[in-house]
């Protein structure tokens, strides 16, 4: 039995970064959605065999033993004892590396389907206590809505009024090492007299929301991403922000005619970045199936 699975980008619209754990994970209070920009992954069960099998193009990992997606349906067989194995084809079409979280919503996906093709029916809430052993932006995908996610990411509130956002989405082909980006915040965490207050999260709010604590760490890191702002902000975008670590960057338009002007340019003017347009949605494709 195979089945075709999409697994979708996320943006952040707010990122900072409020602490540090003892055991190393960051603290966290980011606002995320989703972006129409997917990754596909074929999956089949094996009956015969408890192996997990994975082939990705582009590869991303060296090994498949080292990618999310492979990690997350291990831990997922090891977890439940399940005596059946799998064989997925992961598609890349998210920028690796590219803070859009793509290897999360990969590796989500994979739970989230071997959960029902392997007739397993564990609750959303016990497998984002699992995802959040393996990666931080792994709850977000698996609680299937947008959210404002606290602790290290599995602590989420969701946010069914958060306005919908045209963006213009810029990945210039560079990754960022996200623990680069977090070696280099050295522990100086911006002050924030105020905690992100998800009742005020509303139709209106989305310029004023915008920030990202990293923006400035990886500006330091790479001037590619104040020569994207300013691109952007040329094509008409009202404002810019890095989505997570980086290197992608969204501007926000207020009219997709804007933001379809903008793409024509700046494709012009940038053929080697890759440019999406595309309006942020709030529940994951397949949130009802997998409730």
């Amino acid at each position: 039995m195979k089945e075709l699975f999409s697994a979708p980008a996320k943006v952040n619209l707010a990122l900072r970064v409020v602490g540090k754990r003892p055991d190393g994970y960051h603290l966290l209070q980011t606002v995320m959605t989703f972006f129409p920009l997917f990754d596909q992954l074929e999956i089949e069960v094996l009956t015969q065999n408890t192996e997990i099998k994975l082939v990705c193009h582009p590869e991303v990992t060296t090994k498949p033993e080292d990618n999310l997606t492979y990690k997350a349906a291990k831990a997922f067989s090891l977890a439940t004892g399940v005596k059946k194995g799998a064989a997925i084809k992961l598609t890349k079409n998210i920028p690796h590396g590219g803070g859009l979280g793509g290897g999360s919503s990969d590796a989500a996906t994979t739970l989230l389907a071997l959960n029902k093709m392997w007739n397993i029916n564990w609750p959303t809430e016990k497998l984002i206590d699992l995802g959040a052993t393996l990666g931080a932006d792994i709850p977000i995908f698996l609680g299937g809505r947008a959210a404002l996610a606290q602790g290290i990411g599995e602590k989420l509130t969701f946010l069914p009024n958060l306005p919908q956002a045209t963006l213009v989405l810029i990945n210039p082909g560079k990754n960022i090492s996200t623990k680069e980006v977090f070696t280099a915040l050295a522990g100086n965490f911006p002050n924030h007299p105020h905690p992100i207050n998800p009742d005020t999260i509303k139709e209106g709010c989305l310029p004023a929301l915008l920030e990202n604590d990293l923006e400035p760490i990886v500006k330091n890191i790479t001037p590619l991403i104040t020569e994207m702002s300013t691109a952007l902000t040329q094509a008409g975008a009202k404002k810019t922000l890095m989505s997570g670590s980086g290197s992608s960057l969204f501007g926000y338009f207020h009219k997709k005619e804007q933001a379809t002007n903008a793409v024509t340019t700046l494709k012009q003017r940038h053929p080697n970045w890759k440019i999406t347009k595309g309006t942020t949605f709030n529940i994951h494709p397949f949130a009802k199936e997998w409730k």
